[in-house]
């Protein structure tokens, strides 16, 4: 009985160096293939005459069109008249900038290009 305790003991010390290797293979992540925004804008300096340096204006089937402000200035690689782009917005209950009277306040996120 020892024998047999002993033998199946050191068969298990020996074999789980024999283990087989599986070969790991990369995917394609989402990240660089999907927007980062769940929503779709336009890029406008219609208003810069009148005080506002940028607006986004955003399209949805079936709404009106709405006119966003950015609460920080974009960065200069979206700032570009008539850029479309993916974010996401949080609208803001705070008075519109000086001279601005077309949109609404909004906080941009995860912006990219389209």
């Amino acid at each position: 009985m020892r024998f047999f305790v002993l033998l199946i003991a050191i068969s298990l010390a020996l074999f789980p160096g024999c283990k087989v290797r599986h070969k790991v293979v990369k995917q394609a992540t989402t990240e660089t293939l999907a927007p980062k925004g769940n929503s779709e804008g336009k890029v406008s300096h219609m208003y810069r005459q009148t005080g506002c340096a940028t607006v986004v204006i955003v399209k949805k089937e079936g709404q009106e069109d709405i006119t966003l402000i950015p609460k920080d200035t974009l960065a200069k690689e979206f700032d570009i008249d008539g850029l479309e782009i993916y974010f996401n917005y949080h609208l803001l209950k705070m008075k519109n900038p000086a001279g601005c009277n077309a949109g609404i306040p909004a906080q941009l996120t995860d912006i990219s290009k389209k």
